[in-house]
């Protein structure tokens, strides 16, 4: 059954805590700039979906991952293939040309840290137990992309719900499309969690990921790679601070 528009309303403004108080401080840790976001909730028809996207970019690099327990939230990130460019050039420390096996792999560590922070905010605030998946690589377009997700999630499209968070790199443009998928009824069990939408609770534990399957020595190495980048004058918390919605 469709959600009614105030439980529209109240599942953007948990979203919106969780990407802005999780979310989108891991991303400016690992781009090393302020990140901002835009969220679009859409429901029941997925050609109605619009990502305004140029003609000569309809390729996508896509990476999924699921979380499964409690809930079930199907999570695929969509990048552009120039700005899949760009973040794996941060991420290895030299440029590159195109998405090898080193630069999918940077992508998938990047949505594994995407996603960690990202369920880590709901668990905290609700006490769900989710269990996340590995990520795994595809390129495409969007629409294609989407099909596998929404189909694990349900059987009648008119039960879906794609929430599209657009995170967007201030100095660079990078843009990173985040699309949690649900079934509707999962979307309401959320929603009637007593779940946080006061927007104030603290950010602690933020790319704890042991949670959510043990640890990964990968996200862990490569945040340390990151964290050593950062200038000294700098703190993580002034970075945490400088990601901004719009």
């Amino acid at each position: 059954m469709s959600l009614l528009s105030s439980e529209i309303e109240k599942l953007t403004g948990t979203f919106n805590d969780y990407i802005t108080e999780k979310t989108v401080g891991a991303l400016s840790i690992l781009l090393n700039e302020p990140i901002k976001h835009e969220l679009t909730m859409f429901e029941n028809n997925l050609n109605s979906i619009n990502f305004n996207l140029p003609s000569d970019e309809i390729k996508m690099c896509s990476v999924r991952l699921n979380g499964k327990g409690d809930l079930h939230i199907e999570l695929l990130y969509t990048v552009k293939l120039h700005h899949a460019v760009k973040i794996a050039s941060k991420l290895i420390g030299t440029e590159v040309y195109e998405i090898d096996e080193m630069g999918t792999s940077a992508l998938q560590e990047v949505a594994n840290i995407l996603t960690g922070s990202f369920f880590n905010a709901l668990s905290d605030n609700t006490g769900f137990c989710i269990d996340l998946s590995t990520p795994t690589f595809k390129e495409g377009e969007i629409r294609n992309l989407l099909l596998d997700p929404t189909k694990d999630v349900i059987r009648i499209t008119n039960d879906v719900m794609i929430t599209d968070v657009l995170l967007i790199g201030a100095t660079t443009g990078i843009e990173i499309h985040m699309l949690i998928i649900q079934h509707t009824e999962h979307a309401r069990k959320l929603i009637y969690s007593g779940i946080k939408n006061s927007g104030n609770f603290e950010p602690a534990n933020l790319l704890n990921n042991d949670r959510l399957g043990g640890e990964n020595s990968a996200i862990e190495e490569l945040l340390d790679m990151y964290n050593e980048n950062i200038p000294n004058n700098i703190s993580k918390d002034d970075i945490l601070k400088s990601g901004v919605t719009k």
